[in-house]
């Protein structure tokens, strides 16, 4: 029997298999999945790679109306949420921009790098002109890029030194995006089971790991995420970024466990499909870019291949390829995984932000 390129392909990556639990259980069923499977996966990323989620706050709102409509198409409010914990206290300032020419809209909820709306990475009018709404956040209003733990967010949570799976910074950052869901799903603009989540490069990440720990998104796009977010670890291509190389210059995104993995990629007992199978059977989707070989746009194809098993448990399409390595302009969004591959570098462009669109209508009108 002929083997595939693409199996062979992941066949040398020798990956966990997914669908055997502790004490090798075999994992048959959604039903066997959602008992066994998830949970188990779940704790171990949680423990060894991202960190234990930190409790929930509830806030207190305060909402105030901008000025700018989008030549009229959109209402804009900045959502202010404040959180408490003992004496502490930190404010955290969101954009919620919605069209006005629909009563309820699909949303993204966007981690976003920049603070100005619009900025590079956030196209307001193609978004409302598509018919969707945004709830968008900068990152390091939650708490800063860095190793400093007691600021914003982490300030509230991490009392001492990190260690073990104390979570790093891509936690809190997916933290937000849940309480953010929290608020959303409760705004009659808002089709409440049409939410998903977006985020580029580390917030790319940060959106995947917010889709496997919280159910309530019906969708993620990861864009550009590469290493430790949508790309294998195991057998990565020449030029992808390494755990190693992760861990030497951002060890505070992870929890302290992971660091044990540098160069030891094959004795980790999970790699990044357990991470992309926990969204299942919801929608994912997956964005590369031909220049961006340090996100390893092998690795994230292989990746929707190799987690689109548990999709199948569901009787959902996964993910489905014709028999080939990714090209440049492929585009595969029919299924419930799905991939692009566009030209040029590590971004987030139109191209993304439409791609994506195309692949949300297409699936809310099935």
């Amino acid at each position: 029997m002929k083997i595939s390129i693409v199996q062979k392909e992941l066949d040398r990556r020798n990956l966990p298999d997914l669908l055997v639990g502790p004490n090798h259980v075999s994992i048959n069923t959604k039903e066997e999945w959602e008992k066994v499977g998830r949970p188990y996966w779940k704790k171990v990323l949680l423990q060894e790679e991202y960190g234990k989620i930190p409790p929930v706050l509830n806030p207190t709102i305060a909402i105030k109306k901008q000025p700018i409509d989008f030549a009229g198409k959109a209402i804009w409010e900045e959502v202010t949420f404040n959180f408490q914990k003992g004496e502490k206290s930190h404010k955290i300032p969101t954009q919620l921009i919605y069209p006005t020419r629909k009563e309820v809209a699909p949303f993204f909820i966007f981690i976003n790098f920049c603070k100005e709306v619009p900025n590079k990475y956030l196209p307001i009018e193609e978004i409302i002109d598509n018919g969707f709404g945004v709830f968008t956040v900068f990152y390091e209003d939650v708490t800063s890029d860095d190793a400093d733990f007691s600021n914003g967010l982490a300030g509230l949570f991490q009392e001492t030194d990190r260690q073990g799976d104390d979570c790093g910074k891509i936690m809190y950052w997916s933290w937000m995006a849940s309480r953010m869901m929290d608020y959303l799903s409760m705004r009659r603009e808002a089709d409440k089971n049409k939410i998903g989540v977006v985020g580029h490069s580390r917030l790319g990440k940060t959106a995947l790991l917010t889709a496997a720990l919280d159910d309530r998104f019906c969708f993620v796009c990861s864009n550009n995420s590469g290493c430790s977010g949508a790309a294998l670890s195991r057998g990565r291509s020449e030029g992808g970024e390494s755990v190693r190389d992760i861990c030497r210059q951002f060890p505070y995104w992870f929890c302290p466990n992971y660091l044990q993995y540098a160069d030891k990629e094959n004795e980790a007992p999970f790699d990044q499909h357990c991470l992309l199978a926990l969204v299942a059977p919801r929608k994912a989707y997956i964005g590369a870019a031909l220049e961006d070989v340090w996100a390893d746009n092998l690795s994230q194809f292989l990746n929707c291949v190799a987690a689109s098993k548990v999709w199948r448990l569901y009787e959902k399409e996964g993910f489905e390829v014709p028999d080939d390595l990714p090209k440049c302009g492929d585009k595969f969004i029919d299924g419930d995984v799905g991939f692009h591959l566009r030209e040029g570098k590590h971004y987030f462009s139109r191209t993304d932000w439409l791609i994506y669109m195309e692949a949300i209508q297409n699936a809310i009108n099935k």
